[in-house]
């Protein structure tokens, strides 16, 4: 793909042009991420959600990663409850996960901060399987398997998951064409 070759500047420059956020934040050389997120007509989108049983949310945020020499997608997961027992800091993120730390002005009580990194390339059956691997076994995120929604044909989905890589995928396409 022709965009293996794009500096921080080009990609930047390329993802401001297609409005993909309201602001494309640049953390160093290595690092950028979308800070509130649109949807194609230029709506706010959607990036939170709560179980229904619980206090537990997440908050999901985009970004690319420059990495030898390779551009990897990633996702930015941010778990928040009425635990304050657990609450962190901003400021105890580390390496890439800085740049994402904006989206904790949302959150009154942070108790977690996660990212999936994958190949900017990845198709949707890797991005599924990333996600899995890198986020889905997390114990502080066991919630995201309870939060359960009936289909219509009765069948119990879960949604937050769901919902995870839905926007996930749907974000990583729409940089990719961006990129075009």
């Amino acid at each position: 793909m022709p965009y293996r070759r794009f500096t921080i500047e080009t990609m930047k420059s390329r993802l401001e042009q297609a409005r993909l956020a309201g602001f494309i934040y640049q953390h160093g050389s290595t690092v950028l991420a979308l800070q509130q997120a649109l949807n194609e007509d230029g709506s706010a989108l959607n990036n939170f959600a709560q179980h229904g049983l619980s206090s537990d949310q997440i908050g999901l945020q985009f970004g690319l990663h420059l990495a030898d020499g390779q551009w990897r997608f990633m996702l930015g997961v941010t778990h928040s409850n009425q635990d304050r027992g657990l609450e962190i800091g901003a400021g105890h993120l580390k390496g890439e996960q800085r740049a994402f730390n904006l989206l904790y002005a949302f959150y009154n009580c942070p108790k977690g901060f996660y990212s999936v990194s994958m190949p900017l390339m990845a198709n949707a059956s890797e991005l599924e399987d990333a996600i899995a691997q890198q986020l889905f076994h997390i114990p502080e995120l066991a919630f995201l398997h309870s939060a359960l929604k009936i289909s219509p044909a009765g069948q119990p989905a879960q949604w937050i998951k769901a919902f995870i890589l839905q926007q996930a995928l749907g974000m990583k396409v729409r940089m990719q064409s961006a990129l075009l």
